[in-house]
């Protein structure tokens, strides 16, 4: 999801993603396209609802709810130029910028939790000492090492 969100183009999503709603490619599309759960009588939980929702289909859902919302209003994030770095280690950065604004985009797919020299990347991090991440509202000290969770992204947008 943070990689469609925050690269060029209009992001495309299967209709349950924002649940966490998932298949298995190799037994065909229809179990990719699962009935979303919810909207006719007899259905055992309401997906369209808060309460309907499952705690892990709410995680999930909240997740792509401020995701989105912030890229609504990021023309960074519309217009804006991306630099992108050498996956290392499983770890992939990118940077969107424009004459306002850089955003740096650290997704790490390996399990483990990961430390990410910021010196690398020194090119478009220039004077930003810091960058506030979108989705905890966290701030990451740029100067130091960057500590990634595994399975996990970072939107930071930099001061």
């Amino acid at each position: 999801m943070t990689l469609l969100a925050t690269v060029r183009g209009i992001p495309q999503l299967y209709y349950g993603s924002e649940i966490g709603m998932a298949g298995d490619k190799g037994k065909g599309d229809a179990d990719i396209r699962q009935d979303f759960p919810g909207g006719w009588n007899g259905d055992a939980n309401n997906a369209f609802t808060k309460q309907g929702r499952t705690a892990e289909q709410q995680k999930f859902f909240e997740f792509s709810s401020k995701l989105f919302t912030w890229r609504k209003s990021k023309e960074v994030i519309h217009s804006g130029k991306m630099t992108h770095y050498l996956p290392d280690n499983n770890v992939y950065v990118y940077f969107r910028h424009n004459d306002k604004e850089t955003v740096m985009v650290i997704i790490n797919n390996a399990p483990d939790t990961q430390k990410i020299n910021s010196t690398r990347f020194q090119e478009n991090i220039k004077s930003f000492i810091s960058g506030i991440d979108i989705l905890s509202g966290k701030t990451i000290d740029l100067k130091n090492e960057i500590t990634i969770e595994g399975k996990s992204a970072l939107i930071l947008e930099l001061k």
